[in-house]
C-alpha cells in the first residue's frame, strides 16, 4: 500500500513541475503536504485519488485557453515532461490496486455466469421503468436547489468537460468491426466535428448558465472524494487494454442509463430553470438510445460471438461495475446534498459558488470532528459555507471541503 510519504513526496513533483500560478488544464497540484494532513485517513484517501486522476489526466492533450506569459512551448514541455510522466505513472498501478480493484472484483464475481443476451434483454426495460432520479426528485423540495445542481455540475465536470476522452482511448487499435461501431458512438459524443455540437461544448453552457467557470479542471479543489473515485474506475477501464470487454459493458449500461437520468435532468431544468441551456441533457435523452442498440447489437453481441461466453461475463462485469459506481456516486450527492441543507435549516450554512481565489485548505469531516463546535467557514464544492466545524463533522464520507477560516 502507498503511504503518505510516498504522496506527499510526488505531491511535491507535482508542484514544482506545475509552477507558480498555473492554468488550470496545467495545474498539477495535489492536497497533500499541509502539516497534520496524514493523520487523517480520509485526507490521505483523497489525496491518493487525486494523485490517480493527475496520472489519467496524463494522458489528455490539454492546452489552457490563452497563451499567457513566457514561452507556451517551454511550459508545454515542463507539463508533459516524460520523466516526470513516469515518476507519477509508477504509481498508478498499486493506487489503481488500492482504490479501485474490490469494486472490480465484486463485480465480476456478480457477473459469473452471467448470459450477456439475457441481461441486456433485461436492462432497457428495468432502467426505462425506475422511478425519477432520486436527486432530481430531492431538488425539487429543496429551497436550496439552485445550489445543489451547482455542486452536480461541479462534482460532475472532471469527466464532462472532456466528454468521452477516456472512452476514446479504447477505441485506437485494430479490433475489426466493432472497432468502427465505438468510433460512431465517439464521434457522436465529438458532435460529427461540429465544434457547437460537441457534448463537452453543451456542457460548459449549462455551467455558464449556472455562474459557473467552464474552464476544465478550474474547480479540480472543490471536487469530493467521492466524485474522483467515479471518475478514476471509468479511467481505470478505459486506460488499461486489458479490460477492453469491461469498457464495452460500462458503455452498455453507461448509454442505456443515461437515456432515463439525462430526462429526468432536462425535465427538472425545464421547470425550475427554465432559461438554462438544456441542450446537454436533451441530446443524450435521444441518441442513447441509438447508442444502446449499436453496443449490443455492433459491439457486444459480435464479440462473444467471435470470442466466447468468458467474453459476455466480462461484459457483464464492466456494466455491473458501472451500476455500483453510478449508485454510489448518487447516493452520495444526494447525502451530502441532504446535510447541507440540515445545516442550512438549523442556521449554519448559506449557499453560495466557490470562489476561485479563495481555495483554502482541505478538510473532511474526520477532520472537523476534532475541532468540536468551532465556528468555521468551510466551502462545500458548489453547494456554499458550511458556518460550524460540527455541522460539517456530519456530512457523509468522501465529502471533502475548503476551510476559509477555522475559529472564533
Amino acid at each position: 500500500m502507498i503511504g503518505a510519504a510516498q504522496i506527499a513526496e510526488i505531491g511535491g513533483h507535482l508542484a514544482v513541475r506545475a509552477g507558480t500560478d498555473p492554468p488550470a488544464a496545467w495545474d498539477l497540484r495535489i492536497d497533500a503536504g499541509e502539516a497534520g494532513w496524514d493523520t487523517d485517513p480520509a485526507r490521505l484517501r483523497h489525496a491518493k485519488h487525486q494523485a490517480l486522476m493527475r496520472a489519467y489526466q496524463a494522458r489528455y492533450m490539454l492546452l489552457p485557453e490563452d497563451a499567457g506569459g513566457g514561452s507556451i512551448l517551454a511550459r508545454l514541455r515542463r507539463h508533459y515532461d516524460p520523466a516526470e510522466m513516469a515518476r507519477l505513472e509508477a504509481l498508478r498501478a498499486e493506487l489503481e490496486h488500492e482504490l479501485l480493484a474490490p469494486a472490480l472484483e465484486t463485480a465480476k464475481q456478480a457477473a459469473h455466469g452471467r448470459n450477456l443476451a439475457a441481461y441486456a434483454d433485461a436492462l432497457l426495460p428495468e432502467l426505462r421503468a425506475r422511478p425519477e432520479d432520486a436527486f432530481t426528485a430531492f431538488l425539487r423540495t429543496s429551497p436550496q436547489r439552485e445550489a445543489h445542481y451547482r455542486n452536480f455540475l461541479i462534482q460532475s465536470s472532471a469527466d464532462l468537460l472532456a466528454e468521452a476522452s477516456a472512452s476514446a482511448l479504447g477505441v485506437v487499435g485494430e479490433f475489426g468491426a466493432p472497432q468502427s461501431a465505438l468510433f460512431r458512438i465517439l464521434i457522436d459524443e465529438f458532435g460529427y466535428g461540429a465544434h457547437g455540437r460537441k457534448h463537452s461544448v453543451l456542457y460548459r453552457a449549462v455551467m455558464r448558465d449556472f455562474g459557473l467557470s467552464d474552464t476544465y479542471n478550474a474547480y479540480w479543489p472543490f471536487f469530493d472524494t467521492a466524485a474522483l473515485e467515479l471518475h478514476n474506475a471509468i479511467h481505470h477501464l478505459f486506460q488499461n487494454p486489458r479490460n477492453f470487454f469491461l469498457q464495452v459493458g460500462f458503455l452498455l449500461f453507461a448509454e442505456t442509463a443515461y437515456q432515463r437520468s439525462t430526462r429526468d435532468h432536462a425535465r427538472y431544468l425545464a421547470e425550475f430553470h427554465p432559461d438554462a441551456d438544456a441542450r446537454y441533457f436533451a441530446e443524450h435523452t435521444h441518441i442513447d438510445l441509438h447508442h444502446t442498440r449499436m453496443v449490443i447489437d455492433e459491439v457486444a453481441v459480435p464479440l462473444v460471438e467471435t470470442y466466447g461466453e468468458e467474453v459476455g461475463a466480462e461484459i457483464v462485469a464492466g456494466a455491473e461495475l458501472t451500476r455500483s459506481a453510478f449508485a454510489r456516486a448518487g447516493e452520495h450527492m444526494l447525502a451530502v446534498s441532504q446535510a447541507f441543507d440540515a445545516a442550512a435549516e438549523a442556521g449554519l450554512a448559506a449557499s453560495a459558488p466557490p470562489d476561485l481565489a479563495m481555495l483554502g485548505v482541505a478538510i473532511t469531516p474526520t477532520a472537523a470532528a476534532r475541532l468540536g463546535a468551532a465556528p468555521a467557514r468551510i466551502q462545500v464544492g458548489g453547494l456554499g459555507l458550511v458556518l460550524s466545524a460540527a455541522a460539517f463533522a456530519a456530512f457523509p464520507p468522501g465529502a471533502v471541503g475548503r476551510t476559509l477560516g477555522v475559529g472564533a
